[in-house]
């Protein structure tokens, strides 16, 4: 499993831009025109994609499967836009793509995105787009009705994790205490957690527990890229409620299903501390004090020592 949800969150953008396949065990549907079936939104059959991975002898972790799941992408005229689940929001623009052909009978469609060629294939409402790393991706079609639904329902839950969430009106700014110089550790999703692995992989900082969703696992992932610091050796950051810090935070953790991952993402009304060490030897120590606005009044604060890549 990749302990780096964050990063996976991200990249999944820049994943699709790299679809490509020409060739598909797919019936594909007969007449229409492919490029106008494109048009519209679609939303990824976890299911289905699952069980294209099985075939393919290929796991995808269930932090990725809950993600996908709640992902839409929106093809407009050369166009495309993704959404990521509630709580997530990314800077990147939309991808710009070209129709380079396209077969009616075979129900095909060839794109160059961004300067890469892409293959869509369709299939009873269906679209299926392949990568060479990640596999077969399968989407079904979202009405505008149930997107627009949907984008209530962010808007509704973006609030509650928000303004009107009972934690975030409690939140103590703690960018002026002294940090607890002992082990990281702390709650997340209501549930104890202490830091076992820390990392640093491209600006991205992740405090983990656990060895999988067949344990209790745990994580915290605070995203430093967008401050483009190349070395953080003796780098403070710190966010009071009321601040837009730049900095997202991602948590994830395990539900009370087996295999249940649950997660969210924060953009601001967290407060936070946080101090770099100097790095040596591939790992850097430092301290945190981190407190989110959620109902469960998630936070971690202490010492710890990530490995660098």
């Amino acid at each position: 499993m990749p302990r780096n949800l964050l990063a996976f969150m991200f990249g999944m953008k820049k994943c699709l831009i790299m679809l490509l396949c020409v060739a598909s065990p797919v019936v594909l549907a007969q007449g229409a025109d492919p490029a106008e079936q494109l048009i519209g939104f679609w939303h990824p059959d976890t299911t289905k994609t699952l069980a294209q991975a099985k075939k393919a002898n290929r796991e995808i972790d269930p932090l990725m499967q809950d993600f996908m799941s709640k992902m839409v992408f929106e093809f407009q005229k050369n166009k495309m836009i993704v959404y990521g689940p509630p709580g997530f929001s990314s800077d990147d623009p939309p991808v710009p793509y070209t129709v380079k052909g396209g077969d009616k009978n075979s129900g095909s469609l060839i794109l160059n995105a961004a300067g890469k060629k892409m293959a869509v294939l369709f299939h009873k409402g269906q679209m299926a787009l392949h990568d060479p790393e990640q596999g077969w991706i399968v989407f079904n079609r979202m009405s505008e009705q149930d997107f627009t639904k949907r984008e209530g329902g962010r808007a509704k839950i973006e609030v509650e994790i928000g303004d009107k969430s009972p934690a975030a009106g409690k939140l103590e700014d703690i960018t002026t205490k002294n940090i607890p110089d002992k082990p990281a550790a702390g709650k997340v999703g209501g549930k104890e957690f202490k830091v076992e692995t820390a990392s640093l992989e491209e600006g991205i900082l992740t405090l983990w527990q656990g060895e999988g969703v067949s344990t209790h696992m745990g994580q915290f992932a605070i995203d430093l890229s967008r401050k483009n610091i190349g070395n953080l050796s003796g780098k403070i950051f710190s966010a009071e409620p009321s601040d837009e810090a730049g900095i997202n935070i991602s948590l994830a953790y395990s539900g009370e299903e087996e295999g249940e991952i649950k997660g969210e993402t924060y953009m601001e009304k967290y407060t936070m501390k946080l101090e770099f060490g100097t790095a040596k030897d591939g790992k850097i120590p430092g301290k945190i004090h981190l407190r989110l606005p959620d109902h469960a009044g998630s936070f971690v604060a202490g010492t710890f020592v990530a490995e660098t890549q």
